[in-house]
């Protein structure tokens, strides 16, 4: 029977779906339910109770040109973006008022437009360091939580399975991601998060003081 992951549709999923016709997992896309396994942004896993037991993936957010104000595109209020954003603003002393923007490619014609003076940006569109992730201490950006533990070398091997093949053909990756994504995604956007992001599979160190950051801001989210 082949272990089941819960998974949320972002870049924290793109290995699971590279590999899942060729490892023992079976992927859903869902934030409920039963699993042996739940894949999700760090800042979610924390925010749902879970364990932060492997991160996954870093690199992913980048705040462009520079974190200033007076006003910064974010994508989705109470999202990890927006967690991240206030934390950072706060750390470094920026006062700034925050929009919200439903897709990643309207923060950046809100940007070009001028209706925000910076925004937090995906790696994909504008390959720039240091990312948000960096900025306040993140482990990562996403992660998964072992709920069963004889499930673990199940999901480390399709996960770094995964992985393996994006790095290999990330083109006919993006190509198959994009096609089984529950959301519209553009193939170019996937494809940017492959040759941008970080992706490998860690335990985790202790996450025990960004636990009480992201509590801290989801307080106010």
């Amino acid at each position: 029977m082949a272990v089941k992951v819960l998974a949320a549709p972002g870049p924290v999923s793109y290995p699971l779906v590279v590999a899942e016709d060729r490892a023992n997992i079976s992927l859903e896309f869902s934030k409920e339910g039963s699993a042996d396994a739940v894949a999700d942004s760090v800042v979610s896993l924390i925010r749902r109770g879970l364990r932060v037991d492997y991160v996954t993936v870093r690199e992913l957010m980048t705040v462009y040109p520079e974190l200033r104000g007076p006003r910064v595109g974010v994508w989705r209020r109470g999202s990890a973006a927006d967690v991240l954003v206030r934390a950072a603003m706060d750390m470094y002393g920026v006062r700034a008022s925050l929009v919200y923007a439903d897709e990643w490619q309207q923060l950046y014609r809100m940007l070009s437009s001028g209706e925000v003076d910076s925004a937090v940006l995906s790696i994909a569109m504008v390959n720039r360091r240091p990312t948000l992730e960096a900025m306040v201490g993140a482990p990562g950006a996403c992660g998964v939580s072992v709920l069963n533990a004889d499930a673990l070398g199940y999901v480390r091997e399709a996960y770094e399975l995964g992985v393996n093949m994006m790095r290999r053909d990330p083109e006919a990756s993006a190509d198959l991601i994009a096609s089984r994504l529950p959301i519209r995604v553009p193939r170019d956007f996937v494809l940017g998060i492959i040759r941008s992001a970080e992706y490998f599979f860690r335990p985790a160190e202790d996450v025990g003081s960004f636990t009480r950051l992201v509590m801290k801001y989801l307080g106010n989210a």
